[in-house]
């Protein structure tokens, strides 16, 4: 059973980073309220903001754990874990996701399993600068999950569809 690392992130950490946003402007509102000092609300309201983001830096820098054998593949970040037996798979295909965001843009390599039950499973990891210029020169076997792709296309070749351009390309 081959195991590795990769930096995977599941969707739905947006939302939560949203609603952490959200509650320190809330909190925020509530201290310069209750609080006649404004020296203090301003020293408590930073401390809350810091606190959020290293919170938000401690999950994200999480790895997700990836095994992969002959039958399926399981990957796990925290408490969640994810199973793609290949006796299920339907089909699966590779893209690069594109997102921008307020410092330029966010680059990942997602592998998408299309289960037999009509569910949709996502294993991404962020590509670096070397990553694709590697990528644009023909190289992209040091790429963790593409490696893991190719393995997919030894172990049952007929469900691998290839690269799909997306959307955000």
């Amino acid at each position: 059973m081959k195991k590795f690392e990769v930096n995977h992130t599941p969707y739905f950490m947006r939302d939560i980073a949203i609603t952490l946003s959200v509650v320190w402007v809330i909190l925020m509102f509530i201290i310069c309220v209750t609080i006649m000092s404004k020296l203090i609300a301003v020293f408590l309201s930073l401390a809350i903001l810091l606190i959020i983001i290293g919170i938000g830096c401690y999950i994200e820098s999480r790895k997700t754990t990836v095994e992969c054998n002959t039958e399926k593949i399981k990957w796990k970040w925290w408490f969640l874990e994810y199973t793609a037996n290949f006796s299920d798979v339907e089909s699966v295909h590779y893209t690069i996701v594109h997102e921008r965001t307020r410092y330029g843009y966010n680059r990942r390599f997602e592998i998408v399993f299309y289960l037999k039950n009509s569910t949709e499973l996502r294993l991404n990891d962020r590509l670096e600068s070397d990553d694709i210029d590697n990528s644009i020169n023909g190289n992209n076997d040091n790429i963790r999950l593409m490696q893991l792709y190719r393995f997919i296309e030894n172990v049952c070749p007929e469900k691998c569809s290839g690269f799909v351009k997306n959307d955000t390309y």
